[in-house]
């Protein structure tokens, strides 16, 4: 039997279509709505092919489409706009909740961003082409191994706690050379337990390695035309390194789609959030919402300055 999508009947011609794609890694379900109506509602294959088999059915129509941002990345985006197709991306995050709403499906997501987006008030990411998306990606890379080799640090760490070894190192002496070496050599008595910590050192060593690889080539990219304006511009803010401006550059990107310092800043997550109801005024810490990775970055920063100058630190400044 043809599926639903391979039908050749035609759905609408020469009108407004709108339509709402839930997205998953083996199938999408797709709703199509036209002047307040529901014309076709089905699950697909999750293959653009499929989709555009359906899109056929829609003769000299303008078709707008929204999907949610997630782990399928923007690749369909970039189909549909190949295709001439308007479409939007839109945060989940900012999805309208129905109140008492229980139930949540595919098949609800569906017909809910079709009717949303039909309706005007759905909310859309700011879409990077794809050389930003493969520049931004070399530097999440890194924060990625950065990130997976804080893990391992912390896992030999907790092994010389729970085996009550003690390094002769301070605090700041930690990860040098010679503590290194010192974990290579130390003596533990058992074979098996010395085993796991070469299989963690040689782990540590590896991840070390491919950090100075990688930042080498984030650090050529930095110093390219396309950023090492923005990067010099970044850099004589206090405590903003090459690496630092970089991870601010690619992920923001055009700076100027905020119109205000208050609307990067939400963006950012840095707003406090805020529970006020008539004459109550309540305000909490900042929100978490948005790009994680430049708020990440921007602490970072601060604690670089902190620690370099002592007017800073809180035992003085207090």
């Amino acid at each position: 039997m043809e599926s639903d999508y391979q039908n050749k009947r035609i759905l609408a011609k020469n009108r407004d279509v709108f339509i709402g794609i839930d997205v998953h890694k083996e199938s999408w379900q797709v709703t199509i709505r036209v002047k307040g109506e529901e014309i076709f509602h089905s699950r697909l294959p999750s293959q653009y092919e499929a989709l555009e088999k359906l899109i056929w059915r829609l003769p000299g129509c303008t078709i707008s489409v929204a999907y949610e941002a997630g782990p399928c990345g923007f690749w369909l985006w970039d189909k549909h706009n190949a295709d001439g197709i308007e479409a939007i991306v839109v945060p989940p995050s900012l999805i309208p909740i129905e109140s008492g709403n229980k139930v949540k499906t595919d098949r609800r997501d569906s017909r809910k961003l079709a009717h949303l987006l039909e309706s005007g008030i759905l909310k859309k990411v700011y879409v990077l082409t794809e050389e930003d998306r493969a520049d931004r990606e070399l530097v999440r890379t890194r924060r990625q191994i950065l990130e997976h080799r804080s893990d391992v640090m912390r896992q030999i760490k907790s092994k010389l706690l729970f085996y009550g070894i003690k390094p002769p190192f301070r605090a700041k002496q930690s990860w040098s050379k010679a503590f290194i070496n010192w974990l290579k050599e130390c003596t533990v008595e058992n074979e098996l337990l010395r085993l796991s910590f070469d299989y963690l050192i040689e782990l540590y060593e590896y991840l070390t390695s491919q950090l100075r690889r990688i930042s080498k080539q984030i650090v050529l990219l930095a110093k390219g035309r396309k950023y090492c304006k923005g990067v010099d511009l970044l850099k004589s803010v206090p405590g903003i390194g090459t690496l630092i401006a970089i991870e601010i550059l690619v992920e923001l990107q055009d700076v100027k789609r905020f119109s205000s310092s208050d609307k990067l800043a939400a963006y950012i997550g840095l707003t406090p959030s805020e529970f006020s109801t008539g004459q109550y005024i309540r305000q909490g810490h900042i929100t978490r919402c948005g790009n994680k990775r430049v708020r990440t970055s921007l602490v970072e920063a601060c604690w670089h300055v902190i620690n370099k100058d002592p007017f800073l630190q809180p035992s003085i400044s207090g």
